[in-house]
């Protein structure tokens, strides 16, 4: 597999840029990031990588909110390369975060081309806190189809646009996710988000404290889950504080013939928004070394993986008589709701459910 190295600096490189009073902000008020309860330094670092991947200027919502990073894909061009990592360490890492940054030593991008993965290293200082020294692994999506431009997401039909279901579940997703109050926008002094404050924001954390603490349907779900599935662990994986859907997920596992293993989840993810379901599987495969491949997302899995997850979407609809989601609405957008789990602009699948990456990232 073809490897490129490279250095976005040469030597440390301090940062200037405030915050709008003019000062700097320490690491330690970096905003909340989906599940985390605590706002600091671990919310930066399930941000930071978040924002690298993400395309600089796809969402119009957001232009800015991204890196420049998915071009070294692109281009061949040894020299455009080298820059293009230099404008991410440069330039684009301080507008963004400049404000709680006060300087970046390195940032180092290994290139794994045929993987569309990128291995970042970097070493900075965060204001109000000591050295970071940080290692960690980028994916990009695959090329569509004809070797076109990579689409950050998946555009939703005309079909998907003008069925009357799209309109009943944008119906529920409002009343659940204010609109407005874009992430940009957040006072990090203020002890509560505005959003947070709104009738909508109200009334989604009141039925997940709700579903968390006691739904007696989940409980038997899980319950006839395990005997559903005798010999195969069986777990409940729900972001207790995040995502509008609990997940409930069976491992199945096969040795491979170098001694390492593939490894499949099967998921079952129920709305506490709709009366919905999803059922889907996640694949992947570790070493004998213990090193693993990134999970694969499939929303429609065969072999094996098929049976168990049809007898998955039966006990769902046993226990709670939903209906599964119609997946050719997900990519609806709801680029006006501010949906506080998501890292970006919200689709009907991120509000009712999670994010694709959310949803593939099962423990």
């Amino acid at each position: 597999m073809m490897r490129w190295t490279y250095k976005g600096l040469t030597q440390s490189l301090p940062i200037g840029a405030a915050g709008p009073d003019g000062k700097k902000r320490p690491i330690q008020l970096f905003p909340k990031v989906g599940a985390l309860k605590d706002p600091g330094l671990e919310a930066f670092k399930v941000y930071f990588p978040h924002f690298l991947g993400n395309r600089r200027g796809s969402d119009l919502m957001t232009p800015e909110l991204g890196t420049s990073l998915h071009a070294l894909l692109e281009t061949q061009d040894e020299e455009q390369r080298a820059a293009i990592v230099r404008r991410v360490a440069r330039e684009e890492i301080p507008e963004t975060f400049g404000r709680y940054l006060e300087v970046i030593r390195s940032f180092d991008v290994t290139v794994h081309s045929e993987a569309r993965t990128m291995q970042v290293s970097l070493e900075l200082k965060p204001h109000g806190a000591g050295w970071v020294s940080w290692s960690f692994a980028v994916h990009f999506p695959p090329r569509q189809e004809g070797g076109g431009e990579v689409e950050t997401r998946p555009r939703p039909s005309p079909e998907a646009m003008n069925d009357p279901r799209t309109a009943e579940l944008i119906r529920v997703a409002r009343h659940y996710y204010p609109a407005g109050y874009p992430v940009w926008e957040d006072d990090d002094e203020e002890s509560e988000p505005a959003y947070r404050r709104t009738p909508e924001y109200q009334r989604w954390r009141a039925l997940r404290e709700q579903t968390w603490d006691d739904w007696k349907e989940w409980e038997e779900f899980l319950r006839r889950s395990r005997a559903v599935f005798p010999g195969h662990p069986v777990s409940d994986v729900t972001h207790p504080s995040a995502d509008a859907c609990s997940r409930c997920c069976v491992y199945l596992e096969q040795p491979l013939p170098d001694g390492g293993r593939a490894v499949t989840r099967v998921v079952g993810a129920v709305s506490i928004l709709a009366p919905l379901y999803l059922v889907y599987v996640t694949t992947h495969s570790v070493g004998p070394d213990t090193t693993a491949t990134l999970p694969q997302l499939d929303f429609t899995p065969g072999g094996e993986a098929k049976s168990s997850a049809d007898a998955l979407a039966r006990l769902i609809e046993q226990v709670f008589g939903y209906r599964p989601f119609p997946m050719e609405l997900a990519d609806v957008p709801l680029p006006e709701l501010r949906v506080e789990s998501l890292h970006e602009s919200a689709t009907l699948l991120g509000a009712l459910f999670a994010d694709r990456g959310t949803l593939a990232n099962v423990p």
